[in-house]
């Protein structure tokens, strides 16, 4: 596939300094106009809800290991592999939190708290907010579903720690991307994998690529075959 990982970083850099220069006050202002109470229902951790998969950064796993004594693999998982090359090598980008079988983020509890709640990565950490950027390369605040969105009253203090660790979370997300892309290499000689393969379940190696490199895990993969 055709990719310029020399242009991409050129256009992070370019979203970094955007990220840089998001007005908290203006952000914090925004939130308290929209309101919110966590509901503490935990339906954001679960998956009929919809994808309920947390990319995690290797600094946001490692956290959560040294805090809880737990391996890499306790914390996470390969993410969906996107790729897959010559020599049938799937490739992934970044990490997710591990789910049971049934969909459920493995740090919930049963009265619906998180056992890792104070290690918990950006994405959980800010849900339902986040900052994306629009057409014209302005980061600008988005929701997810939430029921508890417009439920409560954010305080000036809640809405400005929210604004700051929206802000971080932006900067970080695009940091981790500059150094993943720096460390990347082959992509141009790669296909995309749609998971369609022979038979039930395979081996397969997935080389999951973030800020580090590239560090190769072997894995079952289920077709997506209906035979």
């Amino acid at each position: 596939m055709e990719f310029n990982t020399t242009q991409a970083i050129k256009n992070n850099y370019s979203m970094l300094a955007a990220a840089e220069e998001v007005d908290v006050t203006v952000l914090a202002g925004q939130l308290q106009s929209m309101g919110f109470e966590c509901m503490r229902c935990g339906e954001c951790c679960r998956s009929h809800q919809g994808d309920n998969s947390v990319i995690v950064f290797p600094d946001e796993v490692l956290r959560i290991m040294d805090a809880n004594n737990l391996s890499w693999h306790d914390v996470c998982k390969p993410s969906a592999p996107q790729f897959i090359d010559n020599i049938n090598t799937l490739h992934s980008f970044e990490w997710e939190l591990k789910r049971h079988d049934n969909g459920s983020c493995t740090f919930l509890n049963e009265d619906n708290t998180c056992s890792v709640y104070f290690w918990r990565p950006w994405i959980c950490r800010t849900y339902p907010f986040y900052l994306h950027f629009e057409k014209d390369q302005t980061p600008r605040l988005n929701i997810s579903e939430c029921e508890g969105v417009g439920m409560g009253v954010f305080s000036k203090e809640d809405a400005g720690n929210l604004a700051l660790y929206l802000k971080e979370r932006l900067i970080s997300e695009i940091q981790e991307e500059i150094q993943l892309l720096e460390h990347l290499d082959g992509l141009e000689n790669w296909e995309f994998f749609n998971g369609d393969i022979n038979g039930n379940i395979v081996k397969f190696n997935i080389a999951v690529h973030d800020s580090r490199g590239c560090t190769v895990v072997e894995r079952d993969i289920k077709s997506n075959s209906k035979e």
